[in-house]
């Protein structure tokens, strides 16, 4: 995942009341995503705004949703945000998606720079150490939303996908953050690859997907690099997350991920780390079986997950807990489809819904381990 930037959001009454569903992405949903995927202007290069690619990501989505793809071996789990527009849950709208990858590297090269030694004898050395680790990414909210608070639960939905069969998922979870770059170009990749690849950085950000994945071992350099020997603006960026994603940073560390001391490829972005089962939104999630009113003028927002891996689903809206109970309204229980009586986990704002002013991820992924 390459994580860029947050924006702070404003509160907003009258669509904080309203329920969101969360759910695999379906190929039916392939040209909706598609358009959405176009309001990124290429800040989704794991979800290119190609409609022959974006329907391959989610047939291989559907695929590991069902249980048929043999376990050890990658699986991609794509979701979909949706603005509910009825009851039927026909016509609803898709305002976004977040994705889990297991066993990255294995299908495509997952290859980085470790930071080894320190002072004047730290040297970087290229690394695949993370080579079958479990990634979480392609985070992006449709723009229109971004006031409303939905990011934040957006990017929690993962951990919650992952809480429901944590055997499915590598015990290490990484998650990039976008480095030092943009349209004029990134220190690291203009000083190391420039020349070899014969690209500007955002050509070989977009392209990375379509090179040969064996070509990449030809411009990765062999041994190591020591870092007292780089550009100052170089060593500068290594390490370093953009600007734009340093609330991105705060966020991941909020669940517990910390810099792991590798960098990525070409812009030298770091990649955060964290042990799966000390996820700080799993550990404080709770069970609770649902309980229908439609008084819940105690009620907090809530990140609401029901199911196992071939029927997860989730929903953003307003709940109470009250004892072993969670007390939802009718049109949550529609949308979740659960009955009532049945065991649902749940997470929860610390504050009361009378607003979702929170700070949301922007994400991006730029390399072809997504």
């Amino acid at each position: 995942m390459k994580v860029t930037p947050l924006q702070t959001e404003i509160s907003s009454l009258d669509r904080a009341e309203k329920t969101y569903l969360i759910r695999p992405v379906r190929l039916s949903d392939a040209t909706d995503l598609l358009n959405l995927v176009k309001l990124s202007q290429g800040g989704l290069s794991s979800l290119q705004p190609r409609l022959d690619y974006l329907k391959t990501y989610i047939k291989n989505s559907e695929e590991s949703f069902s249980g048929k793809k043999a376990v050890g071996t990658p699986h991609k789990y794509l979701l979909g945000l949706y603005e509910i527009k009825n009851e039927g849950l026909i016509g609803n709208t898709l305002i976004g998606c977040a994705a889990v990858k297991t066993c990255i590297g294995l299908e495509s090269p997952f290859i980085n720079f470790d930071i080894q030694g320190d002072g004047l004898d730290e040297y970087l050395i290229a690394s695949s150490r993370y080579t079958g680790a479990t990634e979480v990414g392609s985070l992006f909210l449709h723009p229109d939303y971004r006031a409303e608070g939905l990011g934040r639960y957006l990017a929690k939905v993962r951990y919650m996908l992952i809480a429901t069969e944590p055997w499915q998922f590598g015990e290490t979870i990484i998650a990039e953050l976008r480095g030092i770059c943009g349209p004029e170009g990134s220190p690291l990749y203009d000083y190391m690859f420039k020349d070899k690849l014969e690209l500007s950085f955002l050509d070989a950000d977009a392209q990375y997907y379509d090179r040969d994945p064996n070509a990449l071992g030809d411009i990765v350099p062999i041994g190591k690099i020591a870092t007292t020997d780089l550009p100052a603006n170089v060593r500068a960026s290594i390490g370093h997350p953009h600007q734009t994603g340093i609330s991105a940073m705060r966020l991941l560390q909020s669940e517990g991920f910390i810099f792991s001391g590798t960098i990525d490829l070409f812009d030298a972005g770091p990649i955060m780390s964290v042990y799966r089962d000390t996820i700080r939104t799993v550990m404080s999630s709770q069970t609770g079986q649902v309980k229908i009113s439609d008084d819940l003028s105690n009620g907090y927002t809530s990140l609401i997950a029901a199911g196992g891996l071939s029927d997860f689903r989730a929903i953003v809206t307003t709940a109470n807990p009250v004892g072993t109970e969670l007390v939802m309204t009718s049109e949550a229980q529609n949308a979740l489809q659960v009955k009532e009586g049945e065991s649902l986990r749940f997470w929860q704002s610390p504050k009361k819904i009378d607003h979702l002013k929170r700070e949301i991820p922007y994400t991006k992924k730029a390399r072809a381990h997504v």
